[in-house]
């Protein structure tokens, strides 16, 4: 049983290590991070229930997915340090990814969260 709790404490030491690469070393990383957060925050402020949560989740699924673009860019960045179609379209696609995600938080955002918090400033 120790080894087991050793073997999950070690995973969520090298987790964080990837997050805080990530936060280190990736500006996208550190603005979608923020507008992220910051998207959470202001839907578990201003909404309840269940529409807090749901919202709460697209913008933290901006974080996740950004967290995979990165991943994705620096292992094509190890792979190949030549110009390469296919490594421009896999880092092209990746981006798309989190850019997808992020104009629908946005509009998700601006539908629920800019009504709300306007009435109550």
């Amino acid at each position: 049983m120790i080894k087991v709790i050793r073997e999950i404490i070690k995973g969520i030491k090298f987790a964080l290590e990837g997050w805080f690469f990530a936060f280190r070393n990736d500006e996208h990383f550190r603005i979608n991070s923020i507008l992220s957060l910051s998207g959470t925050i202001l839907s578990l402020i201003f909404l309840s229930d269940c529409k807090a949560l749901l919202i709460a989740l697209i913008n933290y699924l901006v974080f996740v997915v950004e967290l995979i673009n990165t991943a994705i860019e620096r292992a094509v960045d190890t792979a190949t340090s030549e110009y390469h179609l296919l490594a421009k379209a896999a880092k092209d696609v990746s981006a798309s990814a989190v850019l997808s995600i992020g104009i629908f938080a946005l509009v998700v955002d601006i539908m629920f969260l800019l009504p709300v918090i306007l009435k109550n400033f």
